[in-house]
């Protein structure tokens, strides 16, 4: 089992004197995010770690881990697919999970995720309208669909909604790729979006999938976590990585 964690993007809705460092350098106590995505995994025994970089990339290279890099150099006018491909090599031979690297969550979230059998595997948040909540005055203004059948297969992602019913959950950014799986990703990247993928979500495609009769897995999760797009994320997430602190000093007690 390997990592991917995918940081090439800038932060564009931050204020600007958050987004000089890449955004997965923003701080939770005294660790930035990629430091606690880096240590979940190695906590976990998953000690090849790889980062897809883009903005900037020098700046990784201070950080005291051992990894590699792979470089979207296009990072400016692309979106998280196209820094996926960038990891082909390793997505194609080794089972891999897929973080977007402006998350926070506990490791028993990638726990969840190494337990499920399947070719693609996406974790989803059960409490999201509690953090959703939070983050906007309406959670449906930004909330996209997620449907599961009775075994835990996605039927519906990613689509616009102005009803509560249609939302199960929500897509965290946490996904398990093995090899057969991540074939036919990329299958699907040329025959329905005809490699035409640099402003494509992963949520669009895992859609095409779902609706050409692929099984997507979907591993419920109901603990600390959280995303960070804007100053208030920020704020929302740095309050709920001490909630999670406070509930670890708690136990070890």
């Amino acid at each position: 089992m390997r990592a991917i964690i995918l940081v090439a993007g800038k932060g564009s809705r931050l204020p600007k004197k958050l987004s000089r460092n890449p955004k997965s350098f923003l701080k939770l106590g005294k660790k930035k995010i990629i430091e606690i995505l880096i240590n979940n995994f190695q906590l976990l025994k998953i000690k090849k770690i790889s980062l897809v970089t883009g903005y900037q990339s020098k700046s990784f290279k201070r950080l005291n881990y051992d990894f590699k890099e792979f470089h979207n150099s296009n990072w400016k006018n692309t979106n998280m697919v196209y820094s996926l491909v960038k990891a082909k090599n390793w997505l194609s031979k080794y089972p891999c999970i897929v973080s977007y690297g402006d998350i926070f969550y506990e490791k028993k979230a990638i726990t969840k995720l190494l337990k499920e059998k399947s070719s693609i595997v996406i974790s989803y948040d059960i409490n999201w309208k509690k953090l959703w909540n939070k983050r906007f005055i309406n959670p449906l203004d930004d909330a996209e669909t997620f449907k599961i059948d009775k075994k835990n297969f996605i039927t519906e992602i990613g689509n616009k909604t102005k009803k509560y019913e249609n939302i199960e959950g929500q897509y965290m950014g946490l996904i398990l790729f093995r090899p057969n799986g991540w074939l036919k990703f990329f299958k699907c990247l040329k025959k329905d979006f005809r490699n035409n993928y640099n402003q494509v979500y992963l949520t669009d495609v895992f859609q095409k999938l779902i609706q050409s009769g692929v099984k997507i897995k979907a591993a419920k999760f109901n603990g600390f976590w959280s995303e960070v797009d804007t100053n208030k994320d920020y704020s929302v997430m740095k309050k709920i990585y001490k909630s999670y602190q406070d509930k670890k000093l708690k136990i070890k007690k």
